[in-house]
């Protein structure tokens, strides 16, 4: 099967690509079965729907438990079909010497519910020919179903989770730049701050989760063909710890007695603001397509710049010092082209 990797609006999309993912799944699963000929195959499409996940980490966790439930099962489904078979037990009693230790199990370990499942269908659902056969051909199913998802999953629409940190990390730099704005403007409260930057915290999980996602696409470890993804959490994590610090010296700033001109406060956040503006587009240009930047452009907006000392107050200068640092870090960080480094 060959990669979606085609640019259009839609990819965005979760629910999208999600569908195309499930339509995939479900179509090569059905034709697996079809080239084995199981019995009942309807339990491999259904396998398929379950365990095909928006993510890759989540389908293989599902197919996990599916997988482990599913021999569980099939072994403890041994029990009743053998003493029904050769000491003539009745069905219920014979179900009921592998489903209570089973239901005990699931209890302690919900992920093995799968087990149960399989139990009811080898035990109380006849079908034709041995009936050893049935929890045999149930693990056929329930792996062709699972392996169809995983590769679907790794095939399908596989490189969204750069696309989706990058995207994710141009939302996280926004929100720091309205909690900034809103710290600058002096009409809040700490409260309202630290609501803004938990908003800023949840948005950087987002990047975390797509790059632990980007992980997984690929053999090759993220560090070595990805440098600029598996750095960009951490870049943008210090970029929000340090807006945090300015926020809450920018609030204690009309109490403390000290002034700045409206002049150089007006410089530096026109400076600041310029920097962010340029990560936020080079993320967003990142989450389009892979393509870097001269970092002669990088040069020039790290030049704009507002410099450390346009301030006298040095709680002030130190904060802003700070910001700038990591400001400056990531801007030369995000204008080289990741592709030609070592």
């Amino acid at each position: 099967m060959i990669p979606f990797s085609i640019q259009a609006p839609w990819l965005n999309n979760a629910v999208a690509r999600q569908t195309v993912r499930l339509l995939s799944a479900v179509g090569l699963s059905g034709f697996m079965v079809w080239l084995t000929n199981l019995q009942e195959p309807g339990w491999a499409i259904i396998t398929s729907v379950i365990v095909t996940q928006n993510s890759i980490t989540d389908t293989i966790s599902k197919g996990r438990d599916q997988i482990v439930g599913t021999l569980i099962g099939a072994v403890a489904s041994i029990v009743p079909i053998t003493l029904m078979m050769f000491l003539r037990w009745p069905l219920w009693e014979a179900f009921a010497i592998a489903f209570i230790p089973l239901a005990v199990l699931v209890s302690w370990k919900p992920e093995a519910r799968m087990g149960v499942v399989t139990l009811m269908i080898a035990t109380l659902f006849p079908s034709e020919g041995d009936p050893y056969l049935r929890p045999i051909e149930r693990v056929l199913a329930i792996l062709i179903g699972v392996g169809v998802s995983t590769l679907v999953t790794y095939v399908v629409l596989h490189e969204q989770a750069r696309r989706d940190a990058f995207r994710n990390a141009a939302e996280t730099v926004t929100q720091i730049v309205a909690m900034l704005q809103k710290a600058r403007s002096g009409d809040t409260d700490w409260v309202t701050i630290q609501d803004m930057n938990d908003e800023c915290a949840a948005s950087l999980r987002k990047v975390q989760a797509a790059l632990e996602e980007a992980r997984r696409e690929h053999w090759k470890p993220l560090e070595q063909r990805d440098p600029m993804l598996a750095q960009l959490p951490k870049e943008v994590r210090q970029l929000q710890m340090d807006a945090l610090v300015v926020a809450r010296a920018m609030l204690r700033f009309p109490h403390s007695g000290a002034t700045i001109p409206a002049q150089q406060v007006a410089t530096i956040s026109a400076g600041l603001l310029r920097g962010f503006q340029w990560v936020i587009q080079r993320c967003n240009d990142e989450a389009t397509a892979r393509s870097g930047d001269d970092s002669r452009v990088a040069a020039e907006v790290i030049s704009a710049l507002p410099a450390e000392d346009e301030t006298a107050d040095p709680i002030i200068r130190f904060v802003v010092g700070i910001l700038l640092t990591d400001l400056k870090h990531i801007i030369s960080f995000l204008g080289e082209d990741d592709a030609d480094r070592p």
